[in-house]
């Protein structure tokens, strides 16, 4: 049975969203699945208005579409109020999967993002869960601190982190595409730790990718 990844989500602190901006709010969740399709089929539900679930089929890329959801939303914020979410991913297998309804699926991957999931608190917004505890063990740490530098990002910052962690960008096509200088899109990326992040996100696929998946 194959391996996929499945994300449980919701955004933080969405009753003071303002209501004009409830439509944004879903257009920007659901342009970047679609952004993240280039690595494969995502499927996504958005219940009561403010929380999610996704299957993503290939499971290299789950923990990466999870920051690329938190980092743009955060670029997309309204000056008003920063967006953000809390997220759990499961990694593991699917027994049922209704293509219509992503909450109405359920197997391993399910359960380890809802277990997670419910675990998460005022002060951590980031789990991670697969079937293999070695993996478990050494992300439990590394998860924490990117969590916290996550939580941490400027609007401007995610914009840059965003198109880096996408597309791989150089820092001058960014700037161009953003209007701004390389300095200053340099400046961007090391202040988002964008070099850590990348870090932790390359660990995770490489070892990822030596399972049976």
């Amino acid at each position: 049975m194959k391996i996929k990844g499945v994300i449980t989500g919701d955004i933080i602190q969405s009753t003071h969203i303002d209501p004009a901006d409830r439509s944004l709010l879903l257009d920007t969740i659901n342009n970047i699945v679609h952004d993240t399709e280039k690595w494969g089929n995502v499927q996504l539900d958005i219940y009561r208005g403010d929380s999610f679930q996704i299957i993503i089929n290939n499971p290299v890329k789950a923990l990466r579409t999870v920051l690329l959801l938190r980092i743009g939303l955060q670029a997309k914020s309204p000056t008003s109020f920063r967006w953000d979410a809390r997220m759990a991913l499961g990694i593991g297998t699917i027994d049922f999967e209704k293509e219509e309804s992503v909450i109405e699926s359920d197997g391993e991957a399910f359960r380890f993002s809802g277990w997670e999931f419910d675990k998460l608190g005022r002060s951590k917004n980031l789990a991670l869960k697969t079937p293999w505890d070695e993996f478990n063990d050494e992300f439990k740490i590394s998860t924490a601190f990117v969590d916290d530098i996550a939580s941490n990002w400027t609007i401007t910052q995610s914009q840059a982190l965003y198109l880096s962690l996408l597309t791989g960008k150089t820092q001058k096509e960014i700037a161009d595409d953003l209007q701004k200088s390389s300095q200053a899109i340099s400046k961007l990326l090391i202040g988002g730790k964008a070099n850590l992040i990348e870090l932790y996100l390359n660990r995770y696929e490489q070892l990822i990718s030596t399972k049976n998946l």
